[in-house]
């Protein structure tokens, strides 16, 4: 009995074996046939050529994975080096990607990805033009304001709707920074507010005195002579301010071709010393010349305006003291690799405010001081462009109550 027990026990198990090995072989069959479909077999194929076929069919895949990586990181690459910032959302407003001038823009933020826009933009009207693009999935455009390190700046944005090819539909906004040319245009409509002002006076003077002379009998010869004084200095100042303002545009378009020679400095300083002379001695002002041999490649001409507006600028605002000395230095010397031309004055400097725009079109320290000396505004403008022109620098020490040194540098090889 126990024996037959035992081969009833081993038959079983034989049976067991044999139930899995059958299963194994039809799972073994079902694979190689799906293996056979995957590889666009039509005939059912040896296993070890389907194993060759299957390993190629691998390397391809892995192959065009590559291919696509590449493809992906390029395509990011060229996100990133572009200057706009660029935001994308998914349909829902979930932002999913940013490049590296979006991440600039929001600096200082961090965890911005699969947030909703509302949690990553500050701005209302960014916000409210997402939300209608959300609805109506048509695109929208406008003009923000960021304030990235303090700093204010314009630009364009667009939010454009896309649908992708799985149906899928993103938002991709792209910012445009127009600062430099909001800058522009405000500094073009204050430009042609200043000139219009500026040509206003005079033009209001002239025309005051010609109709008050056209009304009047003429009998008054000293009245007659004094209107006409008048109307000629208004004149005057206003062919100095257009002068001035066609030689700034000649100079900063670079229409006007600068003829370069090797100069000594020392004789261009003696020859607006000469120049300015009179003008010194009769307002009190001590003009000093400190001057070795300083050789500059430049235009004797433009260099010659040059040092005579600073000189001048310096004797007519020296000149105003009431008290302590009054005295202008000229100096020119050479280093290594540069000439220095020097203008120091004493006169009662310029405030710190101030030394920032001091070198911009029609910017006065004292308007009032600077319309009485008979300035156009321009005469500094006009010195650094000439100086920029000669391939220089222009450099400014001044402290309130205690003079003016303006230091220009030029190349020794232009």
């Amino acid at each position: 009995m126990g024996s037959l027990v035992f081969v009833v026990i081993v038959l079983a198990f034989f049976c067991l074996l044999f139930l899995l090995q059958r299963r194994k072989f039809v799972e073994y069959k079902r694979f190689v046939e799906r293996v056979r479909q995957i590889l666009g077999e039509e005939e059912p194929s040896p296993p070890l050529y389907l194993y060759e076929r299957l390993k190629k069919y691998i390397d391809g895949l892995q192959e065009t994975i590559k291919r696509v990586e590449v493809s992906r990181d390029n395509f990011l690459t060229i996100l990133n080096s572009l200057s706009e910032p660029i935001f994308i959302l998914d349909a829902e407003g979930k932002l999913t990607f940013f490049n590296d001038a979006a991440r600039e823009l929001l600096k200082g933020r961090e965890n911005l990805e699969s947030r909703k826009y509302y949690e990553v933009f500050e701005d209302y009207f960014l916000n409210e033009m997402i939300e209608e693009v959300i609805k109506t999935q048509e695109p929208q455009e406008g003009s923000l304001v960021f304030y990235p390190d303090k700093e204010k700046r314009y630009f364009n944005v667009r939010i454009i709707p896309v649908e992708l090819k799985d149906n899928n539909r993103i938002l991709v906004t792209v910012l445009r920074d127009v600062t430099k040319e909001r800058k522009l245009d405000e500094m073009r409509r204050e430009f042609i507010a200043t000139v219009s002002h500026e040509l206003r006076t005079p033009l209001t003077s002239i025309h005051g005195y010609a109709e008050t002379l056209l009304e009047d009998d003429l009998e008054n010869k000293e009245l007659v002579r004094k209107f006409l004084k008048v109307i000629e200095e208004e004149s005057a100042r206003m062919t100095r301010l257009i002068n001035d303002l066609l030689d700034l545009e000649k100079l900063e378009k670079g229409d006007e071709k600068l003829e370069m020679e090797p100069l000594n400095f020392c004789d261009i300083a003696h020859y607006v010393y000469k120049i300015v002379r009179p003008i010194a001695e009769e307002t009190g002002v001590r003009i000093e010349i400190e001057c070795e041999k300083a050789t500059v490649k430049g235009n004797r001409e433009r260099l010659i305006q040059m040092l005579l507006n600073l000189v001048d600028n310096a004797v007519k605002y020296t000149s105003l003291k009431e008290k302590g000395e009054k005295k202008v230095w000229i100096r020119a010397y050479e280093l290594e690799d540069k000439v220095v031309v020097e203008v120091e004055d004493t006169g009662p400097g310029i405030p710190k405010e101030a030394q920032e725009r001091i070198f911009e079109r029609f910017f006065r320290v004292d308007k009032a001081r600077s319309k009485k000396l008979g300035g156009t505004g321009l005469g500094l403008a006009i010195v650094k462009a000439i100086v920029e022109k000669h391939g220089g620098e222009i450099e400014l020490e001044s402290e309130l109550g205690h003079g003016t040194l303006m230091r220009v540098l030029f190349p020794k090889e232009l």
